[in-house]
């Protein structure tokens, strides 16, 4: 595993003082750690449940989350160049959105879809990606209920 390349991300969490005011909680820089499938994450914030309880002292970009979990997760996930991201299925609701680069979203149907910088969804130079995964019901393809296909680690 490698140091992350790519400038570290300045995440200010908010909260609330005795008085009821909101605050400036947490003002942090966070350096991303490699997944061993090759990107780097930045765990910025998670929820273990629906609706999140906002009423904790807990770090919650410190959680080890896995993929996916019962709540929400928001990452930064940058991929190095030609990388060539897995296949794979979550039982999540994502909303990608490229921050920098391009990336080639593929899917099991083969098809392959540029997405740039400034544009919603995911593959091939350094790109960076914040990534945020709310927990979903699964899918139901011609009465089947499809079933969460993770072949890594997060």
């Amino acid at each position: 595993m490698s140091a992350q390349p790519l400038p570290t991300v300045r995440r200010l969490v908010t909260g609330h003082n005795g008085e009821g005011k909101a605050i400036v909680w947490k003002d942090d820089e966070i350096s991303g750690s490699q997944a061993e499938h090759g990107p780097f994450l930045t765990r910025l914030w998670s929820s273990s449940e629906l609706p999140p309880d906002v009423n904790t002292s807990q770090d919650l970009g410190l959680v080890d989350t896995g993929l996916a979990n019962n709540g929400t997760i928001c990452r930064v996930v940058d991929f190095p160049p030609k990388s060539v991201g897995m296949v794979h299925r979550s039982i999540t609701l994502d909303y990608i959105y490229v921050l920098e680069g391009e990336v080639t979203l593929t899917l099991d149907d083969g098809s392959r879809t540029k997405v740039k910088k400034g544009e919603i969804v995911v593959q091939q130079e350094w790109s960076r990606l914040l990534c945020i995964l709310i927990a979903a019901k699964p899918p139901v393809v011609s009465g089947r209920e499809l079933q969460a296909e993770v072949p890594f680690q997060v």
